[in-house]
């Protein structure tokens, strides 16, 4: 299967929060091969180059994790050529979507009052939690379409491509063998996303919204702990989630690792 990856001086158009989970290495010692498993924002404004850079990593399978609400706001999947989009709707675990509803339907004065003194981040740590306890089913049909023969290369996508996304991430590397130290890795890379968008908001009059959506805008460690503990607290470990939560079966995980690694 060949391999293409995006040179160092390429970037995307429309395309956010993109990166090949390639390169990470399980606990016995493969490593995950580059250009099978990629993740991204969602690819609704995608523009021609960036769907000639997608092009070249022969995607198969576009996972697209949003909701239709999701889809009509920010616009279908613009594919490459060869590529399925299989659609996998995931809304909000509860928190979440007050979160939202809480940011769109309140004046800017209103957020410290809402979102200040730790509450966001006491918010993000209950939605991560509840990616795990509420969203199981799309989660393993992920996993198991995924483990199909011929599924990859593929890519995978919410709307930011970090929260949604950031936990179906964290699943396929801990599935298929990948230490926890090198997921929680791989899940904060999406705040070099996020510190592009606060930059971008950091305007005079908006310093204090930077500072107040920051923790809603990133990832943080804390954040994919709580995913970990609910894991615990539900099926004991992470084998158990796996085997009893989402009904991913031994063969299951072995054609993932075929799939998946060098």
């Amino acid at each position: 299967m060949g391999e293409y990856r995006i040179p160092p001086d390429h970037r995307f158009d429309e395309v956010f929060n993109f990166r090949d989970l390639g390169g990470h290495t399980t606990a016995d010692g493969r490593r995950v091969a580059k250009g099978r498993l990629l993740r991204s924002g969602h690819l609704g404004h995608a523009s021609e180059a960036d769907l000639a850079i997608l092009a070249r990593y022969g995607l198969r399978r576009v996972f697209d994790f949003r909701t239709a609400s999701d889809i009509a706001l920010e616009g279908a999947d613009r594919l490459p050529p060869g590529a399925e989009n299989v659609q996998l709707p995931m809304p909000d675990p509860a928190r979440g979507g007050d979160i939202r509803k809480l940011m769109s339907e309140n004046p800017p004065e209103k957020l410290p009052e809402i979102f200040g003194g730790g509450r966001a981040e006491a918010m993000m740590r209950e939605s991560a939690a509840g990616l795990v306890r509420e969203r199981r089913e799309p989660y393993a049909r992920f996993l198991k379409e995924l483990a199909r023969e011929a599924a990859v290369p593929a890519l995978f996508h919410c709307s930011a491509g970090k929260d949604r996304a950031g936990w179906a991430g964290s699943v396929v590397l801990l599935s298929i063998g990948v230490p926890e130290d090198q997921v929680v890795e791989q899940y904060l890379l999406s705040n070099r996303a996020a510190q592009e968008i606060i930059e971008k908001n950091r305007l005079p009059g908006r310093e204090q919204w930077s500072g107040i959506l920051a923790p809603l805008i990133g990832v943080r460690e804390e954040y994919i702990h709580a995913s970990f503990e609910a894991v615990r607290q539900e099926w004991g470990d992470f084998d158990g989630y796996l085997r009893d939560g989402l009904g991913i079966t031994n063969a299951e995980r072995e054609s993932l690792r075929k799939n998946l690694l060098e």
